[in-house]
Parts: C-alpha cells; sequence; structure tokens
C-alpha cells in the first residue's frame, strides 16, 4: 500500500491517523533513468504534511475532538511519545528527546496546528501559547541543524503569526 506522507523518514498511512517509520532516508536514490537528491525527497515530504495538515484543518470544521485525535496518533505513531507528554516539557528538552532536527520540526508543526485548532475554535489566548511553543521548537531545529530550510521557514512563518 502507498503511503500518503512522508516525513524525512517518516509516512502516514492512507487512514491518516497514524505514522509507520521508514528505515532510513536515502541521500540518492535511482528513480527511472536519473538520480533525486535527498531535497527532493524532502520537499515532497513537506508537500505531503502540507495536505495532511490540511487535512486535518479540514476535518477540524467538523469534528475539532477528531481532528485532535489525528494529531495525537500521529504524533505517537512517528515520534513514539504521547503528544500530552511531549507537551509538557520545554523546546529545548523535547528536541533533546527528539535529537534530530526533522522530528523536532514535525513536532513544531504538530503544536502549530494544535494552535490552529484553538483559533478556529476562538481559543486565541491558548492559540498564541501553542504557536510561541512551536516557535521555540523551530529554534531548537535551527540550532540541531543550521541547514534545515524547513526549520527556518516555520520560523519565519510563526513570527509572521505571531505580529
Amino acid at each position: 500500500m502507498q503511503p500518503l506522507l512522508e516525513v524525512t523518514g517518516f509516512s502516514l498511512s492512507p487512514t491518516c491517523s497514524s505514522f509507520d517509520p521508514v528505515v532510513s532516508l536515502p541521500e540518492t536514490s535511482a528513480y527511472g533513468d536519473g538520480v533525486f537528491e535527498e531535497r527532493d525527497y524532502v520537499m515532497r515530504a513537506v508537500k505531503q504534511l502540507a495536505d495532511f495538515i490540511a487535512r486535518v484543518l479540514k476535518l477540524a470544521l467538523t469534528d475539532p475532538r477528531a481532528a485532535r485525535d489525528q494529531l495525537e496518533a500521529a504524533c505517537r505513531d512517528t515520534l513514539h511519545i504521547e503528544l500530552a507528554t511531549l507537551s509538557l516539557v520545554d523546546a529545548r528538552t523535547a528536541a533533546g528527546l527528539l535529537v534530530r532536527a526533522d522530528k523536532v520540526v514535525f513536532f513544531a508543526t504538530v503544536i502549530e496546528t494544535l494552535g490552529e485548532l484553538d483559533s478556529l475554535e476562538g481559543a486565541a489566548h491558548r492559540a498564541r501559547g501553542h504557536f510561541l511553543h512551536a516557535l521555540e521548537l523551530a529554534h531548537e531545529a535551527a540550532s540541531l541543524d543550521s541547514k534545515s530550510s524547513d526549520a527556518t521557514a516555520l520560523i519565519a512563518r510563526l513570527r509572521a503569526r505571531l505580529e
């Protein structure tokens, strides 16, 4: 079965509610008669993540609890840590637990999406808290990998949102 989402070493099942780890991210792979770089792979993963988040936000319009459940399952299945548990620690500790910048960016994106859900529910103060936490996580991801364009883009997006 073809996964719907691959996030730098992770894939989302077609049910949109769980992630399955992929063994490794290829640095280069043969594709047809050409070769694609890791960057191309990551760019597709980012698009797929954005599509997943869009589906979660669309679901939130009709069933906010189900949308939160989707995010919790994605976090649990991808990072092997409960969202509620990981959300209790500060950004530096979370980054230390997750080790890799791409995992921290993924978690920051989940937290940002929780902020979006809060905004949809009219909980502006709680949404701002999620956006600030996501920004702190994005900075930690950037400190783990200074070349992470995903972390840089997330920082810019969250800064603009918080202005």
